[in-house]
């Protein structure tokens, strides 16, 4: 009878330390888990061009009931593309991604913004070819590498959304699984199972690197919600200007209406009639440098910027574009030569203070962005996305 209770006390003093070496192993994964996803943060910091407004425009969810109606949402890509390549009619395919991605609780109207930056409202020009049906570029990882095939528009649709839906939640997808990637992202990525709550969540993890990708799919979904209430007041301003084509604020206010409602094409097109009648007019450069930088033109961005800086040396526009651009695009040397430049002009401007600091943190500084980031703070004790990155930087360092 002791050696039977013996036994038992061996068997549950082994259960004991397993469970208890079960437990410090579940707690070094979780810790293991957030630390990737602190370094993850640290590593994807994207640059700002300004503080206004950007923590709120960014939270916006993937999940959720879509705002706009699809009836706007197929005159908006018209007015983008009046001829989209599609193997299906632009008001079904707007269709199928209300109906796949309201079923699975994703915004559609979001999801489909998600598929014009991917495929260029459906002009595609890329590796991916419109008979594919792959609208958010699945499997198409560049060099020409064409990306995976789906035989109906739907089912392409409806793999796009189970995409997303492996980043924005751990649930399974209701309907059958088609999305060929969902499983090698489970198996090979769990850290980004459910990690993107947030549509700028997807920065360096859908897209790499990706700076922007997120805040990018929204600003096209905010052009789609402002669509119509524009149309006649541009209408209007384009029209006085084709009667006025000598006049630059006529111009200007076609600009002006046509950048706020992310018609990129004709803001470049009113700036070049601006710059024809003034060819020294230097917010005009800075201008058409911006819209040209958003749109993903850097290499005309950059020489519209070096214009402005050949004709000002300390063009505070232009340093401040080009430092945003060279962030933007990883060139981090280049683009930290610029903050120092702005820096030395004003030592308190938080936006270069906290880019400098990220670039910092990105070359492995860590100390030193910590001394920007520190500054911002004492600038702008309020600032929640500088105390994010400090709060992230600090608790790295400890590891």
């Amino acid at each position: 009878m002791k050696h039977l209770n013996y036994l038992q006390y061996m068997g549950r003093l082994i259960l004991c330390m397993a469970f208890i070496l079960g437990t410090v192993g579940f707690t070094n994964g979780c810790k293991a888990k957030e630390g990737e996803e602190i370094h993850h943060r640290i590593i994807h910091y994207r640059p700002v061009s300004s503080w206004e407004k950007v923590a709120d425009m960014d939270k916006v969810t993937i999940l959720g009931p879509a705002t706009i109606s699809q009836e706007q949402m197929v005159q908006y890509i018209l007015s983008r593309n009046s001829n989209p390549k599609l193997n299906c009619s632009l008001e079904e395919l707007v269709a199928y991604y209300y109906e796949e991605a309201g079923f699975e609780g994703v915004r559609p109207d979001i999801a489909l913004c998600q598929a014009l930056k991917e495929t260029g409202f459906f002009k595609y020009g890329n590796d991916v070819k419109p008979m594919q049906n792959n609208y958010c570029g699945l499997g198409a990882i560049g060099n020409k590498v064409p990306g995976y095939t789906f035989y109906s528009p739907q089912r392409g649709v409806r793999a796009h959304i189970q995409h997303l839906l492996a980043y924005a939640t751990t649930e399974m997808p209701k309907r059958d699984l088609v999305d060929p990637r969902f499983s090698v992202l489970v198996e090979k990525y769990p850290q980004y199972r459910g990690a993107a709550r947030y549509w700028p969540d997807l920065n360096g993890r859908w897209a790499v690197p990706g700076t922007t990708y997120g805040q990018d799919i929204l600003r096209l979904w905010r052009e789609a919600k402002q669509f119509q209430a524009v149309e006649d007041a541009f209408n209007k301003a384009l029209d006085v200007a084709h009667r006025q084509p000598n006049n630059v604020e006529a111009w200007e206010g076609v600009y002006s209406l046509a950048y706020g409602d992310g018609n990129y094409e004709m803001a470049i097109l009113s700036i070049d009639h601006i710059i024809k009648l003034d060819k020294k007019n230097i917010d005009a450069y800075v201008k058409r440098a911006n819209i040209y930088r958003e749109w993903g033109y850097n290499d005309k961005a950059l020489a519209d910027y070096n214009t402005v800086l050949s004709l000002d040396e300390y063009n505070y526009a232009a340093l401040s574009g080009r430092a945003y651009l060279y962030a933007s695009i990883q060139e981090n040397r280049k683009a930290l030569a610029d903050y120092d430049t702005l820096l030395n002009l004003n030592p308190g401007d938080t936006v270069a203070l906290y880019n400098h600091g990220c670039l910092l943190a990105d070359e492995g500084h860590y100390n030193e962005a910590m001394e920007d980031l520190a500054m911002v703070l004492n600038l702008d004790p309020d600032n929640e996305i500088a105390q994010q990155a400090a709060d992230d930087l600090r608790a790295y360092l400890k590891k």
